[in-house]
């Protein structure tokens, strides 16, 4: 009688441990955090005009194509948060600011994320990557994308160029990651206005 008591308190210890690990027994996991790339202030020159200009939702390389924020340790690692995650898709994101900054610098008459009648021209994008590196005391947001413009209906671009850069991290998290990357996103929109400005 006594062994089975003892196998049965025994039972019920092992019950209550897993119940424990997996949060079953009414323990608090942490939250999901969420995070977004912002448009910042820049400068924007360039003359208006009566143009219309469609942003098309970004593509984006497959292994960024995921909610979970990516970071890396090394050129063969390959990490994401599990509890940090965009609020958005990064590709949905970037093409949600890009269309901000393009408003805001008001070179076009009319932008659009969905085509809106005939547009004049219209701007494609392609992420390559956006993560966080780690290197020893050191990290940096690493950003890499292809901004193409060019008239609608023609398939030669008016301007292209491919941005790759990195900003330094105050600290290594992912809120520190999101303010990195839309800083080093503006230095390259601050580019690619100019440009599409001289070339519309």
């Amino acid at each position: 009688m006594r062994i089975f008591k003892a196998n049965r308190f025994l039972a019920v210890a092992a019950l209550l441990s897993v119940f424990a690990l997996t949060g079953c027994a009414g323990g608090s996991s942490e939250p999901s955090r969420y995070y977004t790339i912002s448009a910042e202030s820049i400068s924007a020159s360039g003359a208006s005009s009566d143009a219309r200009l469609h942003v098309r939702k970004f593509t984006i390389d497959p292994s960024y194509q995921r909610s979970n924020i990516v970071y890396r340790e090394s050129p063969y690692d390959f990490m994401f948060y599990s509890r940090d995650l965009w609020a958005t898709r990064p590709e949905q994101m970037l093409t949600q600011v890009t269309g901000e900054y393009l408003v805001k610098s008001h070179i076009f008459k009319s932008v659009d994320l969905k085509p809106m009648g005939k547009p004049d021209f219209e701007l494609l994008g392609n992420v390559d990557a956006i993560e966080e590196i780690d290197e020893g005391d050191s990290q940096y947001a690493h950003l890499a994308v292809q901004l193409t413009f060019r008239k609608v209906g023609e398939e030669a671009p008016l301007w292209e160029k491919r941005y790759d850069d990195r900003e330094s991290m105050s600290k290594r998290d992912a809120h520190s990651a999101a303010e990195a990357l839309s800083k080093l996103y503006a230095k390259f929109m601050q580019d690619a206005l100019a440009s599409i400005a001289n070339a519309k």
